[in-house]
């Protein structure tokens, strides 16, 4: 019978285990630290943590605690019909070998003997549903006689261990599942990002010998497209595959507009104040549209000269909402704000603040200003 220190032992055991399965994820950590625990509290030499493999019918020694380099996770233990350890998965309880020289009921592995082991105890565990994950064994290098006590507390540890590795299994699918999800999106993100490209591409080569009028029209398709591409070039260079930085994408966007503008006119001078926000592509898209239709507008028809002064910020101003304003100290409107051709670039604007869930406000004073505030989520607020 277990004597009042060897039961605070255990106990400790117990509980110096569950904190160990609270504080980690990893598998192999929590079922080495178990051994580990387990052999302290039996006072025994060794403990390990057996696998079943149903595509070999053997069982590998997933961890262990007191054996050599050469067996944990490399070790396998034919289940034959010999096997202590098959005795014990096919009747579902403890099976206690007290001396295993003089045991002639089975057969036991050369490197057992190789670390002096002469007594052990084979415990079945089974995680929930009642499958067998394996087996919990402990191993003595001294001829011992098991008692019921000893035999309880593997029985609880065994049954304690079982939704622990079922939980931990399932957080490594979850993870590994996680992990391909996310490299499967990349590898689309970059796609898109190579097929916009491509359009691109495409776009110059049909400008070559058009019309002004068509080239025109080619360059405004093309800076819309390289708004998106720019989308997934700021998805594909983070570890946050659906989630887009505002910030980077906005002044990345508004110097490449500026860049590609220059010598139209006078030079413009770039004010970009904008938060750290993380948004969804589809808002970073419909926000970097906007912007550039504005600045492109801005660029045609509202810079005269000497150039001039576009300031862009965006803000929270809510938990769920965001206030963006983007002005011109261009010419502004005239009596209709005609600067910004209704049919086209204003009409578009308009349409992206509905899909943001917000309204264009339109103001003509010195220049042309735009505000919208609009939801950081995701859902779309009619038409």
């Amino acid at each position: 019978m277990a004597d009042r220190d060897e039961m605070v032992r255990r106990q400790r055991a117990l509980a110096g285990f569950g904190e160990a399965a609270l504080r980690s994820n990893d598998v192999q950590e929590i079922l080495t630290e178990a051994c580990r625990l387990v052999a302290e509290a039996l006072n025994v030499n060794f403990a390990k943590v057996l696998e079943l493999d149903p595509a070999t019918n053997e069982a590998l020694v997933r961890a262990g605690y007191g054996w050599g380099a050469s067996v944990v996770g490399k070790v396998r233990l034919p289940l034959g019909e010999r096997s202590s350890e098959t005795h014990a998965l096919n009747t579902a309880e403890p099976l206690i070998t007290q001396d295993i020289a003089t045991e002639r009921r089975f057969e036991f592995p050369d490197f057992m003997r190789e670390h002096g082991v002469v007594a052990l105890v084979n415990v079945p565990i089974f995680v929930p549903g009642g499958e067998p994950y394996g087996l919990l064994q402990v191993d003595s290098r001294e001829p011992r006689d098991f008692d019921e006590e000893d035999i309880a507390f593997l029985t609880t540890y065994a049954t304690i261990l079982g939704p622990v590795i079922d939980r931990l299994h399932k957080v490594s699918d979850l993870r590994a599942a996680r992990d391909r999800n996310a490299m499967l999106l990349r590898e689309l993100q970059h796609r898109v990002k190579n097929d916009l490209a491509a359009v691109q591409s495409i776009i110059r080569l049909r400008s070559k010998g058009a019309s002004a009028e068509v080239r025109d029209e080619l360059r405004i398709m093309s800076e819309r497209i390289e708004t998106l591409r720019l989308v997934q070039e700021q998805l594909y260079s983070r570890e946050d595959v659906d989630r887009v930085a505002l910030r980077p994408y906005v002044q990345q966007l508004l110097e490449n507009l500026s860049a590609l503008h220059r010598g139209a006119g006078g030079p413009v001078e770039l004010e970009i104040d904008v938060a750290e926000l993380d948004v969804s592509p589809r808002v970073a898209g419909a926000v970097g549209l906007i912007l550039n239709e504005f600045t492109t507008n801005s660029f045609k028809y509202g810079f005269k000269g000497p150039g001039g002064r576009l300031t862009v910020s965006l803000a929270p101003s809510s938990d769920d909402t965001a206030a963006l304003r983007i002005a011109d100290n261009g010419v502004g409107f005239a009596t209709e704000p005609s600067g910004l051709r209704r049919g086209t670039g204003m009409t578009l604007i308009e349409g992206l603040a509905r899909q943001l869930g917000g309204q264009a406000n339109w103001s003509s004073e010195a220049g042309v200003r735009l505000d919208v505030e609009f939801r950081l989520g995701d859902g779309e607020a009619g038409s």
